[in-house]
């Protein structure tokens, strides 16, 4: 499973390093791949987790196109931010970490209608009640 993983990683930074391929990348493999960096950031290796949500941040930022965000919603970009500040905090990297905090504000406000007061609080908050959602799901899937 875990070179099933890696393998998977290592395809989606290849097409990642060329962002003309990346819009051109259907939004079902998007999906699936986002799926496979979530379980990474869930349950794998701190390094194989942040290489795995910074690729999916490019592939997200190089892809805003109306199916993408319709079939995996507008503020994704913005969770993906947060669990990659969540990595980079656990790795001591706060710098980084805030960085791409900041990033997940932006991104979240840029999608809905502007008005929408968000905090990084918020954020944090509701993508961890997420996680703790999906890690419920596949723990009893396990079972």
């Amino acid at each position: 499973m875990k070179i099933l993983m890696k393998s998977s990683l290592v395809a989606l930074a290849v097409i990642t390093s060329n962002f003309s391929l990346a819009n051109d990348i259907s939004s079902d493999f998007l999906q699936t791949e986002i799926e496979i960096a979530h379980k990474e950031y869930l349950h794998g290796s701190h390094e194989v987790a942040i290489f795995a949500m910074e690729s999916i941040i490019r592939l997200q930022k190089s892809d805003q196109s109306n199916d993408l965000l319709k079939k995996i919603g507008p503020p994704s970009l913005s969770f993906s931010y947060i669990r990659l500040g969540f990595l980079y905090e656990k790795s001591g990297l706060k710098q980084e970490a805030d960085k791409v905090f900041s990033h997940a504000i932006s991104s979240y406000k840029s999608v809905s209608n502007g008005s929408e007061t968000v905090t990084l609080k918020i954020l944090k908050n509701y993508v961890n009640e997420l996680d703790a959602i999906a890690a419920n799901r596949i723990f009893k899937s396990d079972s």
